[in-house]
């Protein structure tokens, strides 16, 4: 069985964003990061940050055959943490190549969730040409609408589970 990892940006701990991940994950035995928890810097040109979390991170990210990243739409785009975390992905094509060079391959998804029955065709088309850009292969998102805070739609858990299949299939 392949070796499989959750990186959640929101910034709700206990948010619907964590809400359909874990249905996701559900009896499944990942570790699941929480940006919230991390001290990650936006990137920086002359990398004075370098001590930060990223780079463990990335670390534990390239011993995973999947990637699971979770974030909630926010004004059409990832969540404030979870945008600092891919743009730190510069870091490895600067200065952590090699660790770079590890994505190459990993299948990844993407889990979100937001207020509009709909997201955003913008929201998940820059996350695929991220992953298109460093060798990542792209296996899709999993969008939830939550009309009422905390409280899974009808359709999620179904959802959730038919997503589940495609990453833990083998």
């Amino acid at each position: 069985m392949s070796k499989v990892i959750a990186i959640i940006g929101s910034s709700r701990e206990k948010g619907n964003t964590r809400l359909i991940l874990d249905e996701v994950i559900k009896n499944q035995n990942i570790e699941i990061v929480s940006l919230a928890e991390k001290n990650i810097s936006y990137y920086d040109y002359e990398h004075k940050n370098r001590n930060d979390d990223f780079i463990s991170i990335i670390s534990k990210i390239v011993q995973c055959d999947q990637i699971i990243f979770a974030s909630p739409v926010y004004w059409y785009s990832l969540s404030a943490p979870m945008k600092i975390f891919v743009d730190r992905f510069s870091d490895l094509l600067r200065i952590e190549k090699e660790k770079g060079r590890q994505l190459k391959g990993k299948k990844t998804y993407l889990i979100s969730t937001g207020s509009e029955e709909h997201c955003p065709e913008c929201f998940e088309q820059a996350f695929k040409l991220t992953c298109d850009y460093l060798g990542m292969h792209y296996q899709g998102m999993l969008y939830c609408y939550f009309e009422n805070n905390l409280t899974l739609p009808p359709n999620a858990i179904e959802q959730a589970q038919q997503f589940s299949k495609k990453i833990f299939a083998d």
